[in-house]
C-alpha cells in the first residue's frame, strides 16, 4: 500500500472536500496493478469476505471487509437497489466502483431466523478488491468518506486493515460434522403437492431439498472454496461472508446474465444426468439426456421462457436450434447458449429482475410456481437459487444463479439442491438427482472434515 499512498490519501482528501459540499458520504477509491492472486488469497482475511470466478478462471474477485453496504428488500426490491446504487455511483472519487451482489430468490418468510446477514438484496463495496480480468490484476481500496472526516485518519486506519491482510493466520483443526436431517421426508411431502398442481395450474415447477448438518467447529471456509476450485474445474464459485456468523458459498454451473455493455450472454440449463467414470458408460448417458423425452421437455420451456423475455428487451437475439452438453465433474446437463443485444434503455437491475427466476430455478408460469414453491417448501431459500454475482459503476456485469450451495454458520452447514418437475416425473429418480448435485459440496467437505455417519436423524 505503500507504494499508493499518496495518490490515495489525494483521493480521499477530494472525497472528504465532496462529502462537506453535498452534506452526504462519498466512496473515494484508488487503483494500482499487483501481481496475479489466487483462490489461496482468501486466507488472509478472517472477518468479512467474498469471491467469484468464472468457470475458466479468467474472471477472479477477492474482496475483503467492507467499505459500504447498500440493502434493501421487497418484491420491488431490484428497482429500489437500482436506485440506491445510480445515487453512489454518481458521487464516487476515483477509480471505477465495484460490488458483490445478490438478492434472495423470493421476499424471506422469516428474515431473523436464517440469512439474517443477508437480507433480500445486497450490494457489498470491499474495503480492499484484487480484481483479475483481461489478464491484469488490479488492488483497489475503497474508502467510506462522511462530511468532515479526517482524510489523514482514514488512510491510516485503512494501512493497519491492509497490513493485517498479509499477516498470516493460524490454521484450522479437521472439523467433525454430523447429518441432522435429510430432508427426504419434506420433499417427498413437496413432490406428492407439486405433482397435483402440474395436472393443473403448472408446466413445471423446481422443488429444493434442504440437508442439515451439525458442526463441532467451524468449517475452514477458505480452504472449501479452495477444494470447491480444484474440484470443479467447469463451474463458477462463489463465496460470500458478510459477517462472521453466516457464510454462502457453492460451485454452480448456471450463468444468469453477462452483460458487457450492451451485450449479453445467458443460456438454459435444465434436464440432467450423471456421469460416469468409464468414457463409453460417460458418452451413452449424454447420449441418452440428448434423447429423453422428459427432460427435453424441461429444458425447452427454460428456453422459451428466456426467448420470450430477452425479444422484448433487446435489437438481437441468437440462439442455436438444438442443445449440446454441458459437463461438469459429477453431472452433466442439457445447455442451450444464447446471446442478445441489449435495448439502450434497459438496465442490468431490469434484466435481472426479468429473468430471475428462469424455469430452471422456478417454473412455468414463474408467478405461480414462485407461489407454489413459496407454499410447499417447509424451508427458508434465502439465496438459494438466486442471482449472485457482480457488478460495476457502467452496469457491466455477471450473475451467476446460486445453486450446489450452502449456507455455512460456526455450529453447522446447510446444504441446498433442487429438481425441475413436470408431469410424469418420478419421486425416486427426483431424489437421486438432488443427491448427484449434493456430491460437489460433499465431496469438498470431506476433504477437509470428518462426516460421522452413525445415529442419523432423518425426517
Amino acid at each position: 500500500m505503500a507504494y499508493a499512498q499518496q495518490e490515495l490519501k489525494q483521493c480521499i482528501e477530494q472525497a472528504v472536500g465532496h462529502a462537506n459540499a453535498y452534506q452526504r458520504a462519498i466512496i473515494a477509491s484508488y487503483s494500482w496493478q499487483v501481481e496475479a492472486q489466487d483462490v489461496s488469497t482468501l486466507t488472509f482475511g478472517t472477518q468479512e469476505r467474498f469471491y467469484f470466478t468464472t468457470p475458466d478462471r479468467s474472471m477472479r474477485a477477492i474482496g475483503f471487509g467492507i467499505a459500504q453496504q447498500l440493502k434493501t428488500s421487497g418484491h420491488d426490491r431490484f428497482l429500489r437497489m437500482q436506485s440506491k446504487w445510480a445515487t453512489l455511483n454518481r458521487d464516487h472519487v476515483g477509480n471505477d466502483l465495484f460490488a458483490f451482489c445478490g438478492f434472495s430468490f423470493a421476499e424471506l418468510k422469516q428474515p431473523d431466523y436464517r440469512w439474517s446477514a443477508f437480507g433480500e438484496a445486497s450490494m457489498t463495496i470491499p474495503k480492499f478488491l484484487y480484481l483479475e480480468q483481461d489478464g491484469h490484476t488490479t488492488v483497489t481500496i475503497f474508502a467510506f468518506v462522511e462530511p468532515q472526516s479526517n482524510a489523514e485518519k482514514i488512510l491510516n486506519q485503512l494501512a493497519v486493515e491492509y497490513a493485517e491482510l498479509h499477516t498470516p493466520k493460524s490454521s484450522q483443526f479437521v472439523t467433525r460434522i454430523r447429518l441432522t436431517r435429510d430432508g427426504n421426508d419434506a420433499f417427498e411431502a413437496s413432490f406428492h403437492q407439486a405433482t397435483q398442481l402440474l395436472k393443473t395450474t403448472l408446466k413445471k415447477i423446481v422443488l429444493a431439498r434442504e440437508v442439515v448438518y451439525e458442526l463441532d467447529q467451524p468449517v475452514d471456509l477458505a480452504g472449501l472454496v479452495q477444494e470447491l476450485e480444484s474440484s470443479q474445474p467447469g463451474s463458477y464459485i462463489f463465496f460470500f461472508q458478510p459477517t462472521l456468523e453466516e457464510a454462502f458459498l457453492g460451485a454452480t454451473p448456471e450463468r444468469l446474465i453477462l452483460k458487457t455493455g450492451q451485450e449479453i450472454q445467458t443460456a438454459a440449463v435444465a434436464g440432467s444426468a450423471p456421469r460416469h467414470e468409464l468414457e463409453q458408460t460417460d458418452y451413452a448417458l449424454g447420449q441418452t439426456l440428448l434423447q429423453d423425452d422428459k427432460n427435453r421437455v424441461e429444458h425447452a420451456i427454460v428456453v422459451d421462457s428466456i426467448e420470450q423475455t430477452l425479444r422484448g428487451l433487446s435489437t438481437r437475439f441468437e440462439k442455436p436450434d438444438q442443445p449440446m452438453l454441458l459437463k461438469n465433474r459429477h453431472i452433466q446437463h442439457l445447455y442451450t447458449p444464447i446471446t442478445a443485444s441489449l435495448s439502450p434503455e434497459v438496465s442490468l437491475f431490469q434484466l435481472i429482475e426479468k429473468l430471475h427466476p428462469t424455469p430452471a430455478l422456478g417454473g412455468e408460469p414463474k408467478e405461480a410456481a414462485v407461489a407454489a414453491i413459496r407454499d410447499i417448501e417447509t424451508f427458508e431459500r434465502g439465496w438459494y437459487g438466486s442471482p449472485v454475482g457482480w457488478m460495476d459503476g457502467a452496469e457491466n456485469g455477471e450473475f451467476i444463479v446460486a445453486i450446489r450451495s450452502g449456507l455455512f454458520t460456526d455450529r453447522s452447514a446447510v446444504l441446498y439442491a433442487g429438481c425441475g418437475l413436470v408431469e410424469g416425473s418420478r419421486l425416486q429418480s427426483e431424489l437421486e438427482e438432488t443427491g448427484t448435485k449434493l456430491s460437489p459440496m460433499l465431496q469438498a467437505l470431506s476433504q477437509l472434515c470428518t462426516i460421522e455417519k452413525d445415529d442419523v436423524y432423518v425426517d
